[in-house]
């Protein structure tokens, strides 16, 4: 099995990295951290690239000692990857290089927005990358999985689709699934111009719902495909997360 865990070397991409290995403690995996660095290659800055490449690399070599030393499983073997590529082009390069299976990315809270990797361009990742994906919100630590919220938008995801992706699922088969139907309705966005807000949302997915969801489940699960849910919940400036923490992982589901 290949896992992808992206890393600024923060405390919660740390953390992210340390859900990984617990969340995959009894599986055989090659784990590969994945740093973006925005290098600057222009000759006048030749005489510091080399010192920032060295200490850039070390700081790799030195979460993944971290994480190494964390795990108990033998099993698990670890490998780095530094990229002055553009976020979504190392991750889509990756993904197919490395045959991944499942990447762990961080996420913020809603008072931290500095991270290149795990603020806003986790959103990024979830929209634009098809491949399974858990964000791990930081201080999260690991427990066994029992109840998974699946929250369903029925003029999204037919009831043939949804049966199909419980019978497939690779990582959850074990948890106990509580399905909620997302009703119609939708709540727009006003005064907004960017044209990275998200499409409507409905309703009644409110963040009363998302607090007490919070507060009785270990994970979320969601369908990739369905834009409005991830939206709400992931979403770093009209979602959820502009106004309050993520205290759960989300699992990102695309087959």
């Amino acid at each position: 099995m290949n896992v992808l865990i992206l890393t600024d070397f923060s405390e919660t991409s740390v953390n992210a990295g340390k859900y990984a290995i617990d969340f995959l403690q009894e599986n055989a995996v090659n784990f590969y951290l994945l740093n973006i660095h925005n290098f600057n290659f222009h000759k006048s800055a030749s005489n510091l690239l080399e010192n920032e490449l060295v200490a850039t690399l070390d700081e790799l070599q030195t979460a993944v000692k971290t994480l190494r030393d964390y795990t108990g499983n033998k099993q698990h073997i670890f490998r780095t990857i530094l990229s002055s590529e553009s976020l979504i082009r190392a991750v889509r390069n990756t993904l197919v290089e490395k045959k991944i299976d499942l990447i762990f990315i961080g996420a913020v809270s809603q008072d931290t927005r500095s991270h290149p990797i795990l603020g806003d361009h986790a959103y990024d990742v979830v929209r634009k990358i098809k491949c399974n994906i858990i964000a791990v919100p930081g201080g999260c630590t690991y427990k066994n999985l029992q109840k998974v919220i699946f929250p369903i938008d029925h003029a999204i995801l037919s009831t043939e689709e949804k049966e199909r992706v419980l019978d497939n699922l690779n990582y959850l088969n074990s948890s106990d699934f509580t399905l909620l139907e997302i009703k119609n309705g939708a709540v727009e966005y006003p005064n907004l111009t960017s044209d990275n807000k998200p499409s409507k949302t409905p309703v009644l997915f409110t963040k009363a719902l998302f607090r007490d969801i919070q507060k009785q489940f270990d994970i979320i699960f969601i369908i990739g495909k369905n834009l409005s849910i991830c939206d709400r919940l992931l979403h770093t400036e009209y979602g959820f997360t502009a106004h309050m923490n993520i205290e759960i992982p989300i699992f990102v589901y695309h087959g």
